[in-house]
């Protein structure tokens, strides 16, 4: 297997490595995932089902399908990225691998992929989210490689995250933009409008990539499936990180799921919920860099619990004070929005947590551990999406008319996110008495 040079091995005449040029350039080599994200998920579906090649039951299946395929590859790409004997530079040659396939499958899918029947489009999906999980494992594991102390890591993971906000308004602004300014554009057209950003952000990243200093990766005998696994169960402050990840992203998922509902039936703006879920992230935007700050200074445990339970709390307020018109709506998504950080937190406690993991396995995983970490993530958001919905079914929510319902749904709306965050809290207060005693 392969391991990477954990910070605590960096010899002590080794010039740091997280100077400006270093944070701002791995910042940058996370723009091409990051456009492939949240948006590519809210724009493929209608775009495929709109073609008419396959039902829309179909695509519904497609993306299940999709779903529950990345969630198995993610972990066997992490060993891999860990384990492959490619010497320096291994995490920049993995990323170099898949960004080409990324990009090619991203402009058949984008041209030709509402016209496929469902086998082809099927593998071209299975091998995209391949790619990017690829690129997306080994981006963050290099980030691990890079940190030398907590204040480190939530400065590099903290400007990351700042990047993924601006990216995402881009991401976000593009197909509104390309509606504006062409009257009657198709969908199609408003999401080739979208995907010309990945195209923009694949140059930067490869220019961003050339400036992140590289970590060697050194061939170490494998310790199996069985002794991963059984290392990993035995490390509480790793399965208390994986379960805030689940909550924090179920919490996530629950808002996101429930938004335009939630804007139509109860705040009575179906018209302009496209604009407030836009205003929720650039107030993300804003509250990064002031939340890394905070995290560098009072630590991230306590830092992450205090965003659950601003967000909540606002979540709440709006049960005895729901905001009035558009202008307040807009604020209120704002400030919802500064809660969407939470990987901030959740990926610069994984790299403090590698070191201490490697020194137990004898070896380093940081790529594994990330892949469970990005799994956990993927489950949470699925999960509440489902939880949501079947909720919304058993209060008898009509989307056709959602005024009916619109208490209970505005309860479920407010109460779901901030359960599943109090309990998040809980968890980290017991990793960090489970910290206190290493």
């Amino acid at each position: 297997m392969a391991s990477t040079a954990l910070p605590s091995a960096v010899p002590a005449d080794e010039t740091p490595a997280l100077c400006p040029r270093t944070v701002a350039a791995y910042a940058a080599t996370a723009g091409p995932t990051v456009i492939l994200g949240l948006p590519f998920s809210v724009y493929l579906p209608p775009y495929i089902a709109e073609g008419g090649a396959i039902s829309v039951a179909l695509v519904g299946l497609l993306f299940s399908l999709t779903t529950i395929w990345d969630g198995v590859v993610d972990p066997l790409i992490g060993a891999m990225v860990d384990r492959a004997r490619t010497g320096l530079g291994a995490h920049r040659r993995w990323m170099l691998l898949a960004i080409v396939p990324l990009a090619l499958l991203l402009l058949a899918l984008v041209t030709v992929g509402d016209r496929l029947p469902f086998a082809a489009l099927f593998l071209m999906m299975v091998l995209f989210y391949s790619s990017y999980s690829l690129y997306e494992v080994a981006q963050l594991s290099w980030g691990s490689a890079l940190v030398r102390s907590p204040a480190d890591s939530a400065l590099l993971y903290g400007m990351r995250d700042w990047f993924a906000k601006i990216a995402l308004i881009l991401a976000f602004a593009a197909p509104a933009a390309a509606q504006l300014l062409i009257p009657g554009i198709s969908l199609q057209g408003r999401i080739m409008a979208y995907a010309s950003l990945f195209l923009l952000m694949v140059p930067i990243a490869l220019f961003a990539i050339r400036l992140v200093p590289p970590r060697a990766v050194v061939a170490e005998p494998g310790i199996g499936w069985r002794h991963e696994i059984s290392a990993s169960l035995s490390f509480p402050p790793l399965l208390l990180l994986l379960g805030v990840q689940f909550l924090n992203s179920f919490a996530f998922g629950s808002l996101t799921s429930l938004f335009v509902f939630f804007a139509a039936a109860v705040l009575d703006l179906d018209a302009q919920s496209a604009v407030l879920l836009f205003a929720s992230f650039i107030g993300g935007a804003f509250a990064s860099p002031v939340w890394t700050f905070l995290a560098r200074r009072f630590g991230k445990p306590p830092m992450m619990i205090a965003m659950g339970l601003l967000i909540s709390s606002l979540l709440v307020a709006t049960l005895f004070q729901q905001p009035q018109g558009l202008g307040q709506a807009t604020g209120f998504s704002l400030m919802l929005g500064t809660g969407f950080v939470g990987l901030l937190f959740t990926y610069s406690m994984l790299a403090d947590l590698i070191p201490q993991d490697a020194g137990r396995c004898g070896r380093n995983r940081s790529a594994f551990l990330f892949a469970l970490l990005n799994l956990m993530q993927k489950f949470g958001v699925a999960g509440a999406i489902a939880v949501s919905y079947i909720l919304l079914d058993l209060v008898g929510f009509d989307p056709q008319n959602g005024e009916a319902a619109a208490r209970e749904l505005h309860l479920l709306f407010a109460l779901q996110p901030t359960v599943s965050w109090i309990v998040m809290a809980g968890l980290l207060l017991w990793m960090q008495r489970a910290l206190s005693r290493l």
